[in-house]
């Protein structure tokens, strides 16, 4: 029950910190630069719910766009640092799917976190079959690795 108890506060506590970050991002008392939402509405042209921070290197935006919670950190000179996007299975590349299914085969795709950088991509897949729950790290060439394992109660 323990183990169980781990993932859900775990969970929640990712979660919540997703509600109060966006939360903070009420403060509008600073200025995008013209050029840093012309980048942003390139690459993200159907965001929805967008929502700044100013960092003290850059800034941060949070948004939706197909269904997918995405942030975004840009320096402040608007060029791209990093991102995080949350999702399910469906919006995993076909290759990292199949390596999934291929190693760890009866599991179930619960969640996803991606981070990207400028130089790599990785993604943190947490599975779950009907006794554990699974989180695995991947690498954009789908090699993985179980980082932990918790018995569900």
């Amino acid at each position: 029950m323990a183990t169980n108890h781990f993932i859900k506060r775990t969970l929640l506590v990712t979660c919540s910190f997703l509600t109060v970050s966006a939360g903070v991002f009420a403060n509008e008392n600073f200025t995008i630069s013209d050029k840093l939402l012309h980048v942003f509405r390139q690459a993200f042209p159907d965001a929805r719910q967008v929502k700044w921070l100013e960092e003290p290197d850059g800034y941060e935006v949070s948004f939706r766009q197909n269904d997918i919670l995405t942030k975004v950190v840009y320096d402040k000179d608007a060029q791209f640092i990093s991102s995080l996007r949350f999702y399910t299975e469906k919006n995993l590349p076909v290759t990292i799917i199949y390596r999934l299914h291929k190693k760890y085969p009866g599991k179930t795709v619960w969640g996803v976190t991606e981070l990207s950088t400028e130089f790599s991509t990785e993604y943190d897949v947490i599975l779950v079959d009907d006794r554990k729950w699974y989180r695995v790290h991947s690498d954009a060439e789908g090699n993985m690795q179980t980082i932990e394992k918790y018995n569900k109660d």
